[in-house]
């Protein structure tokens, strides 16, 4: 009894050390603008498209470059999608049409073209271990 036990402890702990932590590096447009940053880091499709089941943080706009540092993370394909919320209202303003009004970016540095980026051209995969992603809003 005690060998399938220790054996499901010595897994358990194996599973603990294949996290995987993403820092994401921001690079700001608008550098003293103030306001916040608003991440969304998606585990699929349907959290991208919807921010349901994404993991959101909020970080304070200070400087050219902002990080922020998600552990944790079972390896697979995330996408991140951030806007810098100048007037801090919580929400991306956009125009009458539904352009941003605000700074905003995706993994990858994912083309927009009449919308936000696919998953699939947002994903970046993460790994065990600790690995950088560079986001430039714009």
């Amino acid at each position: 009894m005690r060998l399938p036990i220790l054996l499901l402890l010595s897994m358990s702990t194996c599973i603990a050390l294949a996290q995987g932590n993403l820092t994401v590096e921001i690079i700001l447009n608008k550098p003293t603008a103030g306001g916040e940053l608003k991440v969304a880091l998606c585990p699929s499709k349907d959290a991208y498209d919807d921010e349901v089941g994404c993991t959101l943080r909020t970080v304070k706009a200070s400087g050219n470059t902002v990080s922020c540092t998600f552990n944790d993370l079972t390896p697979g394909n995330y996408a991140v999608k951030v806007f810098h919320d100048i007037n801090s209202n919580g929400k991306l303003d956009t125009s009458w049409i539904g352009w941003p009004q605000e700074p905003y970016g995706f993994s990858n540095d994912a083309p927009v073209n009449m919308g936000p980026p696919s998953f699939k051209l947002a994903a970046l995969t993460v790994k065990q271990g600790a690995q950088t992603s560079r986001i430039s809003l714009r």
